[in-house]
C-alpha cells in the first residue's frame, strides 16, 4: 500500500489531510491530493436563467483550484512526505474513479451533518458502489488515525468482506490486535469467520473471533459498540453486500456505518 489518494472538496484539505498523512507515513508511501470542481457545485445562472457560460465556470473553477492548492501546499510542505496535487474540472465520481485506478487506497472525508440528502454523501455512496480500490472513510470530527490500536474486521461471510480484509491487510498488520466480529448466525454458503482468522494467521497476524447474537439491535450498532468497547483504531467492512436499493430501504450495514460510525472505516467490494 504505497500509493494514497486523498479527495479534497471545496472546503479544503483539513481535517481530512491528517489521516492521509498518517497512512502515507506508515506505509512509507506517496500521497496524491485530488481536487475536483463540478459544475453543479457553482449554481451560477446567466442573464437568461440558464447555466453560465463554460468559460465563466472554468475561470471560477481554476480560481478555486488554485486556492485549494495553496492551502494544501501550506499544510503538507511542513510534513516529511512525498506528495503532489491535481485539480480537475468535471464530474467528481468519474475523476476519482480515474485517478484511483492506480492507487492502493482512496481517502474520503465524511461531511458534517446527518442528512442523507447531502450532495457529498450521495457522491460518496456512488464512489463506494463503483470504485475498485479500497476506500477509507474518515469521520468529520476525528483527526487522523491511530493504526496501532485494534483493528475491527466486520465479518458477514460475504465476498465483499473478504475483499475488504485482503485490501486492508497492510493496515491490519500494524494494529496491536485484530478482532473479527460476526453478528448473527453463520450460514453454510458463507465464508466462516474462522477462515478469515486462518488467513490472517498465514500473514503473521494473530486475531480473535467474536460471534455476536443480533438480538433486537441492528448489526451495525453492535459492530460500533464492540469497536468502542475494544478501543478500536479503525474498522474494515465490505461495502454494499446487498442491492443498493435494498440497503436504502431496509437499512443495510453499509448505510448505517456511513451514517453513524465514529471510527475510520476501510470499505471494499
Amino acid at each position: 500500500m504505497k500509493s494514497v489518494l486523498l479527495y479534497i472538496d471545496d472546503q479544503g484539505p483539513e481535517p481530512w489531510a491528517q489521516v492521509a498523512l498518517d497512512i502515507t507515513r506508515a506505509m512509507d508511501g506517496y500521497l496524491r491530493c485530488l481536487h475536483v470542481s463540478s459544475l453543479s457545485s457553482f449554481n451560477i445562472a446567466d442573464a437568461y436563467g440558464g447555466v453560465s457560460a463554460k468559460h465563466n465556470f472554468i475561470v471560477e473553477a481554476q480560481r478555486r483550484g488554485e486556492k485549494i492548492r495553496r492551502q494544501t501546499k501550506e499544510l503538507l510542505d511542513k510534513e516529511e512526505v512525498n506528495w503532489d496535487f491535481i485539480h480537475i474540472e468535471g464530474d467528481p465520481v468519474n475523476a476519482v474513479m480515474r485517478e484511483s485506478s492506480l492507487q492502493d487506497i482512496t481517502i474520503l472525508g465524511w461531511p458534517r451533518g446527518n442528512s442523507e440528502k447531502n450532495r457529498s454523501r450521495t457522491l460518496f455512496g456512488e464512489l463506494l458502489n463503483n470504485l475498485r480500490t479500497p476506500v477509507l472513510l474518515q469521520p468529520h470530527d476525528l483527526t487522523g488515525i491511530n493504526l496501532t490500536q485494534p483493528a475491527i474486521i466486520c465479518w458477514n461471510g460475504s465476498l465483499e468482506a473478504a475483499n475488504a480484509l485482503r485490501a486492508a491487510l497492510p493496515l491490519v498488520k500494524i494494529a496491536n490486535a485484530a478482532h473479527i466480529v460476526s453478528v448473527g448466525e453463520g450460514k453454510e454458503n458463507k465464508i466462516q469467520p474462522e477462515a478469515a482468522c486462518e488467513y490472517l494467521a498465514r500473514h503473521g497476524v494473530d486475531s480473535q473471533v467474536h460471534l455476536l447474537s443480533s438480538r433486537n439491535d441492528h448489526p451495525s450498532d453492535m459492530l460500533i459498540s464492540t469497536a468502542q468497547n475494544l478501543e478500536a483504531g479503525f474498522m474494515v467492512a465490505g461495502a454494499f453486500g446487498r442491492n443498493r436499493v435494498n440497503e436504502y430501504l431496509f437499512g443495510g450495514v453499509t448505510r448505517n456505518l456511513l451514517l453513524k460510525c465514529p471510527f475510520p472505516v476501510v470499505f471494499d467490494r
